[in-house]
């Protein structure tokens, strides 16, 4: 054992009374609170949706937000310098099992399919057009209507997600030799418009270390590009067709749902994946647990009609769609000139953008480090919600500046990325703390073992545990008070047994506990 080394971590071990559970249930509690400032129609969707999924109203606001994104890109581009982004925002929301993400799905998901399936009996929606090289250089153009659905699968191969070419079944090429085979094309379920829906994101392939998961990483890396680049379709050659490539026009956003896996820091940090959707961590206060439960045990054995607004909602989402649709005809289809942007609205994203980097400085270096990727993402993804919020709000606003994106809205983006950051600081610094504490704890504890094991013991395996702590003492040469609050880190692993005045401790072993 390095005494050198055990006095440091003795040395850097700081109980900080703060950051108490109380402390954290604060925090939590004002990262949820829904300003007065939000777009009226995100708020009364929120406030019915968390009449279900209590205390979710910022994941109900952002699922919102992903909805209207998807249904409006093909009328929206939004221009950011040399780069032209879509309006495609893509949400992750990562909470305490049991908590509410399924219950805010019972209701997304039915307003998304009421609102898809409105949208697709227009028939008015754009045809997708693609042009690209195939892999021998020649043009290859795709031309499908879009009809918007929701992909929602946790178990697939290749075939089934991209796609896979297949003999024209008119012809037997088995009984004819001298057939040239001819191939047909067969769309994967990723392939469309609509939503990629995750209930369960952590069997999605990003968070296991195995092929299958740096293939699912590929494909979402592929689809998140911009659809105004020419790189967001996926590619793969198929073994089973002699290498004959299939494309997967996926223009899909991503809503995914999922419980804090145990490697999140690691995906957070490595894999580029998360850092391009918007993110919302959060770890649910016990008080909050409990309240969930004793409202379910409130309810069990009764019957509850539930009239969720579902159609109201999604008539709101057609409402905006049928608004966008006639503004990019009105503007000769040029999507880039479907929506303006007020005079001051720069300045006021400079500001909001400036303002949640000051708080990024501000936190740990280890948490800083960890979010450098997604701080580079920051200004793209303040503006793309405040066209978002700008959108949205297009039907209560008069026809002069119906389609402007304002100052009011960079504002209102601050306050959804903000929050969205803000729990996902949270999260990095207590979890890496913890981590630390935990690696520190194993350290202390070998410690803590050697002197015990060192010393004479009763027939039963105890010592005194002053005169044991005294040795610890001498050893390290720290306080006493230094001392007594390492030991409360290492105390679960020992036991403790009182005869007389005194207290006598007795080391468990591992396959003990």
């Amino acid at each position: 054992m390095n005494d050198e080394y055990i006095e440091e971590e003795y040395e850097n071990i700081r109980i900080d009374e703060e950051e108490s559970e109380a402390f954290f249930d604060r925090k939590n509690e004002e990262t949820t609170k829904a300003p007065e400032n939000w777009p009226t129609t995100i708020r009364r969707f929120s406030d019915a949706a968390v009449e279900m999924s209590h205390y979710n109203e910022i994941p109900a606001a952002l699922s919102f937000m992903t909805i209207v994104g998807q249904v409006v890109k093909d009328f929206v581009a939004i221009p950011d310098g040399p780069r032209i982004d879509d309006s495609r925002l893509h949400f992750c929301w990562i909470q305490t099992s049991g908590t509410g993400k399924s219950t805010l799905w019972n209701f997304v998901g039915p307003v998304s399919k009421k609102a898809f399936q409105m949208i697709n009996e227009k028939g008015v929606q754009p045809n997708l057009i693609v042009e690209h090289e195939d892999e021998d250089g020649l043009i290859v153009t795709h031309n499908a209507p879009r009809r918007f659905t929701t992909f929602s699968v946790t178990d697939y191969t290749d075939s089934v997600l991209i796609g896979k070419w297949v003999l024209n079944p008119l012809y037997d090429y088995e009984d004819d030799e001298s057939l040239e085979p001819e191939f047909t094309r067969r769309a994967g379920i990723l392939e469309g418009s609509g939503l990629a829906h995750w209930d369960e994101f952590e069997y999605s392939g990003i968070f296991k270390q195995s092929q299958h998961q740096d293939k699912a990483v590929v494909y979402l890396n592929r689809f998140m590009n911009s659809l105004n680049q020419n790189n967001w379709w996926i590619s793969k050659a198929l073994d089973s067709m002699g290498g004959k490539v299939m494309h997967c026009y996926c223009e899909r956003s991503v809503l995914a749902m999922t419980y804090p896996p145990d490697n999140l820091n690691d995906i957070i940090a490595k894999k580029g994946v998360l850092q391009r959707m918007l993110l919302y961590i959060k770890s649910v206060p016990e008080y909050q647990q409990d309240e969930m439960v004793e409202k379910k045990i409130s309810q069990f054995g009764k019957i509850i009609e539930v009239n969720q607004p579902i159609d109201e909602f999604a008539e709101k989402i057609v409402e905006i769609y049928d608004m966008m649709y006639e503004r990019w005809n009105s503007v000769n289809r040029d999507a880039l000139r479907t929506m303006k942007f007020e005079e001051g609205f720069n300045e006021q994203l400079s500001l909001q953008h400036h303002q949640m980097k000051m708080e990024l400085r501000n936190a740990e270096p280890h948490v800083v480090q960890a979010l450098s990727n997604f701080k580079n993402r920051l200004l793209n993804t303040l503006g793309k919600v405040a066209v978002l919020c700008a959108i949205i709000e297009s039907p209560t606003r008069s026809e002069t500046d119906r389609f402007v994106v304002k100052k009011q809205n960079a504002i209102q983006a601050g306050v959804f990325v903000q929050k969205s950051y803000s729990t996902l600081m949270e999260w990095l610094r207590t979890s890496l703390k913890a981590k630390r504490l935990t690696q520190t704890e194993n350290n202390l504890e070998g410690f803590f073992v050697e002197v015990f094991n060192n010393m004479e013991k009763d027939e039963n395996g105890y010592v005194n545990k002053s005169l044991y702590l005294t040795k610890v003492k001498d050893k390290v040469k720290k306080s006493r008070a230094q001392v007594y609050r390492n030991y409360e880190i290492v105390r679960h692993n020992f036991h403790e047994m009182k005869e007389g005045r005194s207290w006598y401790i007795k080391h468990i072993r591992r396959d003990e506990q």
